[in-house]
């Protein structure tokens, strides 16, 4: 493992890293690796992927022992079984499939015309369309290509759907209106890192039309004010997991009132705010009255902090 003067990787190193996190995560069944039971892949067929043949066994063995996310977690995690060395990463499984035929270059029916749809969108009326995964792989596909505009959307967001990731997608205020206005049974939505800056009136209004959330990602969503997490504490009944991460203007009495008054609430992702040791002890007994798993900076108690701090963040689409 090559480092600076500094400590820090070498750029080798960091490109073995961002690789490993695309195949590990998301890339394994499209690169045409087999995966094993848990999501591990056999490290000799990983290193005969082209895109590894800079990197030697042992560096990708180092590699997965030593990597850290900025959380402190294990990024990766290896195991021998019937004479195999397999390999995995430890958070953040969303395969994409293979588009190709097995061992051609030949697309799937099903993916052509997922691909044909996305690229004649104007020409489709989606509302009345009843099945939530193909809509959902329509919305990947097109986030993936950089495609997915509010033009877009405004094709795609229907009735149907329940899951939303719009986690990296440049969003507008009149996004989110078709989201409360299309897709109000929605259980389930990722707005993590959108590029947008979200106002708490706009917010307000989210919660109250979407009465069905159980799950919310506003990671990274840093506009977001103790109004915002009023309405959550008023209007957010059935919420069950919400990642309020990355955001410093939401202050801890709020967060007390949303562990509160969000009587669902099972998992609570605060990592990164400053909490003062009184109100740690607050929100630490109030998670144990609850059964709460709650992730915050520096809290070891293992009745309520998860193991690894990164292991429940919400994951869409097909989940190990």
């Amino acid at each position: 493992m090559d480092k600076d003067n500094k400590g820090k990787k070498s750029e080798k190193d960091e490109r073995l890293s961002k690789r490993l996190c695309y195949v590990l995560r998301y890339g394994a069944v499209k690169e045409g690796l087999t995966l094993y039971e848990g999501a591990f892949v056999d490290l000799d067929q990983l290193l005969e992927l082209p895109l590894m043949r800079h990197h030697t066994r042992q560096e990708v063995i180092e590699e997965a022992d030593i990597s850290l996310s900025h959380r402190g977690a294990k990024r990766f995690e290896t195991k021998k079984e019937n004479g195999k060395l397999l390999i995995r990463a430890c958070f953040c499984r969303h395969f994409e499939e293979n588009p190709y035929h097995e061992g051609s270059n030949v697309p799937k029916l099903s993916e052509a015309c997922i691909q044909f749809v996305c690229t004649n969108l104007q020409e489709y009326d989606l509302e009345d369309f009843p099945d939530e995964h193909l809509i959902s792989k329509m919305i990947q596909k097109m986030k993936r290509q950089s495609k997915l505009n509010n033009a877009a959307l405004r094709q795609l967001l229907v009735p149907v759907l329940e899951h939303l990731d719009l986690s990296g997608v440049y969003i507008t205020d009149s996004t989110l209106k078709l989201v409360w206005r299309n897709c109000s049974n929605l259980r389930v939505l990722s707005l993590k890192d959108c590029g947008y800056i979200m106002t708490d009136s706009i917010m307000e209004q989210l919660v109250k039309k979407l009465p069905h959330l159980e799950s919310l990602n506003l990671c990274a969503c840093k506009h977001l004010t103790d109004r915002s997490a009023w309405a959550l504490s008023k209007h957010a009944h059935n919420l069950k997991e919400l990642n309020l991460s990355w955001i410093t203007t939401i202050s801890e009495t709020s967060i007390i009132d949303i562990m509160t008054n969000c009587s669902q609430l099972v998992f609570l992702d605060i990592y990164d705010h400053r909490i003062s040791q009184d109100s740690r002890r607050i929100i630490a007994d109030i998670a144990r009255e609850r059964k709460m798993k709650i992730v915050l900076k520096g809290l070891t108690d293992n009745g309520i902090a998860p193991e690894n701090p990164c292991s429940l963040l919400p994951n869409f689409g097909k989940v190990w």
